[in-house]
């Protein structure tokens, strides 16, 4: 979307995963499969921007670390690098919601995960070498009464759920059929009103030294 809004700008993106389209896309725009904490074929200094996102799931702190690394590394003089996270635990939920989202948490857990990173993300930066760093928090309501935004979260949400439901499963050493009941009724819950959920996001930037 950014490169067809910005012709002038080229933009690389990668993914561990090939999820992004193959043949269709602008031609400022290029993808590649990668893996950002194992390291990337960019040379250094080439960037002007390193904008990185929804990892927290699935990094550990030595990932985290290697990651705001290669980061810095591809970024030129003065290029700024923005990480953008959202906080695993729900505020002011139902019963059902805080069991999913805690279901999340003891699997991360299992993976040597800590969704607290996100927090703190601006101190790893400041370590790794990037200067005038700065953090954003947004609250993003979590159901129908945060109007369309709320309804996009808990849909997102919701396919999470249903997507990792085998993880949560193992990692609350109870049934997916359990787990499938749980989704169901956070989606009761999200939907009633009687509940103001909403998550954390935190949007973390600094800049590269000049």
């Amino acid at each position: 979307d950014m490169a067809t809004d910005l012709t002038a700008v080229n933009f690389v993106g990668v993914d561990i995963s090939p999820i992004y389209p193959a043949a269709i896309h602008p031609r400022n725009c290029a993808f590649s499969r990668e893996c950002i904490v194992s390291g990337l074929t960019q040379p250094d200094c080439s960037f002007d921007v390193a904008y990185q996102r929804n990892v927290a799931s699935g990094f550990t702190f030595e990932h985290w670390t290697r990651s705001i690394a290669e980061a810095y590394r591809i970024l030129k003089p003065g290029g700024y690098f923005e990480s953008v996270e959202t906080d695993v635990r729900v505020h002011d939920a139902g019963p059902m919601t805080n069991a999913c989202f805690d279901h999340m948490v003891m699997s991360m857990a299992s993976r040597s995960v800590d969704p607290s990173v996100v927090k703190s993300l601006d101190k790893l930066m400041i370590a790794a070498g990037f200067v005038d760093v700065r953090v954003v928090e947004y609250r993003v309501p979590l159901g129908e009464y945060g109007g369309k935004l709320g309804q996009l979260w808990k849909q997102n949400m919701t396919a999470i759920m249903e997507t990792v439901k085998p993880h949560l499963a193992k990692a609350g050493r109870i049934g997916e059929q359990q787990v499938g009941e749980m989704i169901r009724e956070m989606g009761r819950e999200t939907k009633s009103g009687d509940f103001k959920s909403f998550q954390t996001v935190y949007v973390t930037y600094g800049r590269k030294p000049l």
